[in-house]
C-alpha cells in the first residue's frame, strides 16, 4: 500500500509543479523520467500502474514545456515592442519603499528566464511596467 501512496504522491507532485511553472521550481523532462523510474522500481507488482497513465503524464509534461516556451516567446516579443516607447514602472528600494518612475525603453535583456527592459539606464523587470506610451 505504501507503493500506491508513493505513486499518488508523485502524481500530485507533478500536478503541483505544473501549476507553478512560472515560479522558480520547474519539473523538466529529466526530472520526470527520474520520477517515472522510481515509480516503476517501487510499484506493487500485484497491482502495476497502467502504462497509459505514464504516457498521459509524459504528454502533460511535454505540453507544459511547450506552453512555457510559447509564454517566454510572447513575453520577449512584448518586451521588444516596447523599445523606444515611454513607460511608467514601479520599483521597491532597499528600505521597502515603492517608487514610480517614467522613462524610455532602450533595450531588452533576458536573464534566467526573466525579461528585463532597460529604462534610461535602469534594468526593470517587464512585470513592473504599469503604463506604456503615456507621458505626464
Amino acid at each position: 500500500m505504501s507503493t500506491i501512496s508513493s505513486t499518488t504522491s508523485t502524481s500530485s507532485t507533478t500536478s503541483s509543479s505544473t501549476t507553478s511553472s512560472t515560479g522558480s521550481t520547474t519539473l523538466d523532462t529529466d526530472s520526470f523520467l527520474q520520477i517515472l523510474a522510481a515509480e516503476l522500481q517501487y510499484q506493487d507488482p500485484s497491482d502495476p500502474v497502467s502504462a497509459t497513465e505514464y504516457v498521459s503524464q509524459m504528454a502533460t509534461i511535454s505540453s507544459l514545456s511547450q506552453l512555457s516556451n510559447i509564454y517566454s516567446a510572447v513575453n520577449s516579443g512584448n518586451a521588444y515592442s516596447l523599445i523606444g516607447q515611454t513607460v511608467t514602472y514601479s520599483t521597491t528600494d532597499s528600505s521597502g519603499d515603492s517608487t514610480t518612475a517614467q522613462g524610455t525603453v532602450g533595450y531588452v535583456t533576458i536573464s534566467n528566464g526573466t525579461t528585463y527592459v532597460n529604462i534610461d539606464g535602469t534594468n526593470v523587470s517587464l512585470d513592473s511596467i504599469s503604463v506604456v506610451g503615456a507621458t505626464s
